[in-house]
């Protein structure tokens, strides 16, 4: 019992930090990271996984709405503020947020960069606290269900296919990455012969065509005569 304690202290603990962005990671990992536990682990059951995620989810957007309500129009000044936030779209949310309060503070949970920023937002507006919490309840039923639960079944089946192929499930899971690899290199081959670039070194110890490689002097066949004859000029004097 205690080891499931953990396990739930832990999706909550996940979900509230990420939900303040800390560390700065969507909160979409940290359903994720419940529903692997859930997948992965029998003792961890999904009515409780679900309901901590959702939990950790709606505390962090609390503390975000409380502190835009103490601090207010004097939080958006700082830098560290204005970096994510810009002036120009948060006056923009904010001449929308009485009318459209709840459309986007639901809407805000599927645009990570706008989420933090529309919940200090709403507690700077001083916007009604029970619609936030609606609003965040909903989310919290229905879109943290649709991730949790999907998040679920792909990490179960990836589990099953690890123990259908064994080790062979690192090559499987290997080859698509590799293929990809392959392919940007061959769009960068093309991109360059487009561009005209010059062509590709023979080895890393050789330099781009027509350029010397680093630490050896400049041969030119061509110009030996002249080089010779200016080396017994002074020799002569």
């Amino acid at each position: 019992m205690s080891s499931e304690l953990a396990w739930y202290a832990s999706i909550f603990g996940v979900l509230f930090f990420t939900g303040l962005g800390l560390p700065p990671v969507p909160e979409e990992a940290g359903i994720l990271y419940a529903a692997s536990l859930n997948a992965v682990h029998p003792e961890v059951r999904w009515p409780f996984a679900w309901l901590a995620t959702g939990l950790g989810i709606v505390c962090a957007d609390l503390v975000l709405f409380g502190v835009g309500w103490r601090w207010g129009a004097k939080l958006f000044e700082y830098r560290w503020v204005q970096r994510f936030l810009k002036k120009e779209r948060r006056l923009q949310l904010e001449s929308r947020f009485h009318e459209h309060g709840m459309k986007l503070l639901i809407l805000a949970r599927f645009l990570p960069p706008l989420r933090t920023g529309v919940f200090l937002i709403a507690g700077a507006a001083r916007y009604s606290v029970p619609k936030f919490l609606i609003a965040d309840g909903v989310y919290a039923v229905f879109g943290v269900g649709l991730f949790f639960f999907f998040g679920t079944w792909v990490v179960g089946a990836i589990d099953h296919l690890r123990t259908w192929a064994g080790h062979w499930a690192i090559y499987l899971a290997a080859a698509p990455v590799v293929v990809y690899g392959l392919y940007r290199y061959y769009r960068y081959l093309s991109t360059r012969e487009k561009r005209g670039d010059p062509e590709a070194p023979v080895s890393v110890a050789q330099g781009p065509a027509a350029a010397p490689p680093d630490g050896r002097p400049e041969t030119r066949p061509e110009g030996a005569p002249e080089a010779m004859a200016a080396a017994r000029e002074l020799l002569r004097e």
